[in-house]
């Protein structure tokens, strides 16, 4: 089970990749990236087929990022989270892995889980983002009042 503490050395980050991102606004990628942005956090923009993503470079894969990366959200298909999951742990790149909703798999949690990854995973980023608007407050609202949100 995920617990307050994970989320909290996660976010305690100040450069995070957002893999998956987006130059469409409508898209959670480009959501996340700038809300991310908007908390005061330097964002990484990861996807192969884009340069920049609103005026920020963007990078085409992980190990490109520089070296003080040490944490990534994933907004990508569970294929491409897993893909990218291996080659961080396989060249020991980023510590703390966020997978946003529907971008896990169980085989994805086990590689970070035994690669002693710092882990989030079933948990929306927003929830614990300043600010995050309607309807992440009131999803999180929703979460601690049937006390199932994390500890």
């Amino acid at each position: 089970m995920i617990n307050l503490k994970s989320i909290q050395d996660f976010l305690a980050n100040t450069e995070i990749a957002v893999v998956g991102a987006s130059d469409n606004k409508k898209k959670f990628g480009n959501i996340v990236l700038n809300k991310l942005k908007d908390n005061g956090y330097t964002v990484y923009p990861v996807n192969p087929r884009l340069t920049e993503v609103d005026g920020i470079k963007c990078y085409a894969n992980i190990e490109s990022l520089p070296e003080t990366v040490c944490a990534a959200v994933f907004i990508t298909k569970p294929e491409i989270t897993e893909k990218i999951t291996v080659q961080i742990c396989e060249k020991k790149l980023i510590n703390h892995l966020w997978f946003q909703e529907g971008s896990e798999s169980n085989y994805v949690i086990q590689v970070a889980l035994s690669n002693n990854r710092n882990l989030i995973y079933g948990e929306c980023i927003m929830m614990f983002l300043k600010s995050s608007g309607f309807p992440h407050n009131f999803h999180k609202l929703i979460k601690k009042s049937l006390g199932k949100y994390p500890k």
